[in-house]
């Protein structure tokens, strides 16, 4: 039986949410919950941001044609801060790509080149978001 180009990689998301399970500013993880059946959802603790964000989540999609969507969200009382990162075909982009923030939209793209084993972009991804909060402590609240 052939692949689906886009079918979820099952598989690999559960065991990425397993890993992510073990990383203490992670307050919860979620394996297809059923407001974002196709994701991982990872939960930053409060205490890592301010109040003036409501919430701060990872959202993790990884397809069996190695594709792959991570978006980085604040929750704020105004508008969102984003962040993406993108491995899928497009007509605006390299196939790896990255929205930059704060508004993460497709004019916001930059081409990237990322690893091929999936952990080593999440990886990656993980010291963006480590040097985000840096940024968050530095900044104070808004």
């Amino acid at each position: 039986m052939g692949r689906d180009k886009d079918a979820l990689d099952e598989a690999l998301l559960r065991e990425v949410a397993k890993r992510l399970r073990s990383i203490t500013i992670l307050e919860r993880v979620s394996v297809f919950p059923p407001e974002k059946p196709a994701s991982v959802v990872a939960e930053i603790a409060t205490v890592y941001h301010s109040d003036d964000i409501r919430r701060i989540e990872l959202e993790f999609r990884a397809y069996q044609n190695v594709d792959f969507n991570v978006i980085y969200r604040e929750q704020r009382t105004g508008d969102d801060w984003m962040m993406r990162w993108d491995r899928h075909e497009n007509p605006h982009n390299a196939r790896d790509h990255r929205h930059r923030p704060p508004d993460a939209r497709t004019g916001d793209a930059v081409d990237a080149s990322f690893p091929s084993d999936f952990f080593d972009v999440v990886e990656r991804i993980l010291g963006d978001v480590d040097d985000r909060l840096g940024e968050l402590w530095e900044e104070g609240p808004t």
